[in-house]
């Protein structure tokens, strides 16, 4: 998969080699089911018209940039996005930078300047989405105005149960440390990374990658990945400060740890609290009998 990094304004390198595709646009945070779905749609309607499937999405998240907000965290980081948009049969990866030049960018403008540029013949995108200067466009006007470029396909709201699948739900679940609720919208259980900090028998302390959504403190199940490997445990952090930031990961056996970095799946919470979690640690118990 090619990925192509674009600063507003657009660089005509990069439109003289932009080859005729089927468009994605969203910002796709999480990659949960309804983006999944979104892309599959457009990976199809590819195949049918002999294009090259291409997802255009957007970093830092717009509300950095138009709402002033402290820098925001992601269930997906971009590296991370683009491994699943990988997975998932995309070609060309186009991030656009959203900075306050683009920010001002004429709904026309962006048609035009983005899309036609990088030849789209057919976007596809939810119902809900917007572009231009405030907002100004949408699918609405993507129909009106592409029409003497492209054709338009819009995705209707998707469901589960009744329910939209969305990033601000998965974020919300993730808030409240509702980890079991979140495979029906996303597919999989929430993941993040981490940078081991010591490792002592069955006790791992870790430091959470800041790009990434951050569970609150609590007792949680969880499943990491390293070297290839898979291991259930409990991670726990306390609100008394005691631990300075730090998640303990507790296993029931030593763990060969490889390296400093592992990837954590966060699968619900604990039947055990931190409080017990602490009095474990400092009576040396060393098996966990929680899971």
């Amino acid at each position: 998969m090619d990925i192509i990094h674009v600063q507003h304004p657009i660089s005509g390198v990069y439109t003289a080699v932009a080859e005729p595709c089927v468009l994605a646009l969203g910002f796709f945070d999480g990659v949960h089911l309804g983006h999944q779905e979104l892309i599959h749609l457009a990976k199809r309607i590819a195949i049918q018209q002999d294009l090259k499937l291409a997802v255009m999405t957007f970093f830092p998240h717009p509300k950095q940039i138009l709402g002033n907000a402290q820098p925001q965290t992601y269930m997906t980081p971009l590296e991370q996005k683009a491994k699943i948009m990988q997975g998932l049969g995309v070609e060309t990866l186009i991030v656009v930078n959203f900075d306050s030049a683009f920010a001002h960018l004429t709904p026309t403008g962006f048609i035009e300047d983005y899309l036609c540029g990088f030849k789209c013949k057919h976007a596809v995108a939810g119902f809900d989405f917007r572009y231009g200067h405030k907002g100004e466009g949408n699918m609405e006007t993507l129909k009106i105005e592409g029409k003497r470029f492209f054709e338009v396909t819009e995705m209707k709201k998707f469901e589960i149960d009744h329910e939209k699948v969305s990033s601000t739900k998965l974020r919300n679940l993730i808030a409240e440390g509702r980890f079991a609720d979140i495979p029906p919208f996303l597919g999989t259980y929430y993941e993040s990374q981490g940078t081991i900090n010591s490792k002592e028998n069955q006790h791992v302390t870790v430091t959470l990658s800041e790009a990434f959504l951050t569970p609150p403190p609590g007792a949680y199940l969880i499943e990491i990945q390293n070297e290839g490997n898979v291991y259930e445990g409990i991670a726990y952090r306390t609100t008394d400060g005691s631990f300075h930031g730090s998640w303990h990961l507790l296993f029931n056996d030593d763990l060969p740890l490889e390296g400093k970095k592992i990837h954590i799946k966060w699968k619900s919470e604990s039947i055990m609290k931190p409080k017990q979690m602490t009095d474990m640690r400092a009576k040396s118990i060393t098996k966990v009998q929680a899971f």
